[in-house]
């Protein structure tokens, strides 16, 4: 019983230190994310890679019921967790040829494009970020392939059909 409770506080300990991992180089970050969408790996909640203000937006939008018309639709119920994720925004997922680009960096702003296949359909995505407190943090991200194309921080600010 001891080791079972060893065990847990362990865990305990430990994801709270996982979900404020820091990225001292912008690449580092986005391969960080793009890792999480591995065969076999479970993605985790993109807003962990978020800064302050992309946040505060995404907040804003749950507040405001952004997503809650999508549930509505399907008749599910509206959980925060299951919203969009900018960096896969696909339902399903099996990438192919993921290639991360080099950071542009001025200041403390940075600029990553990503490529990659999900399935058959190609991406192309554009993550914006900012160093807050030395760390690089995800400050928007932009769809820019044949497919839709968004801005983040619009859609979830303006954008009245959602995703």
């Amino acid at each position: 019983m001891r080791l079972i409770l060893a065990l847990v506080a362990a865990a305990v300990v430990v994801a709270p230190a996982m979900a404020a991992e820091t990225f001292s180089d912008p690449k580092a970050l986005v391969t960080a994310i793009y890792d999480d969408y591995q065969p076999g790996k479970l993605a985790g909640d993109p807003t962990l890679y978020y800064s302050t203000k992309l946040k505060g937006i995404f907040d804003q939008s749950i507040e405001n019921q952004v997503f809650a018309s999508d549930a509505a639709m399907t008749g599910a119920e509206f959980k925060p967790a299951s919203v969009f994720n900018p960096f896969l925004p696909d339902v399903s997922a099996l990438l192919f040829d993921v290639a991360i680009g080099e950071a542009t960096v001025i200041d403390d702003r940075a600029v990553i494009n990503v490529s990659y296949h999900n399935f058959d359909q190609p991406r192309l995505v554009t993550i914006a970020m900012v160093r807050e407190d030395g760390n690089w943090k995800v400050d928007d991200v932009a769809s820019l392939g044949r497919e839709d194309h968004w801005l983040l921080s619009w859609a979830l600010m303006y954008d009245p059909t959602g995703f």
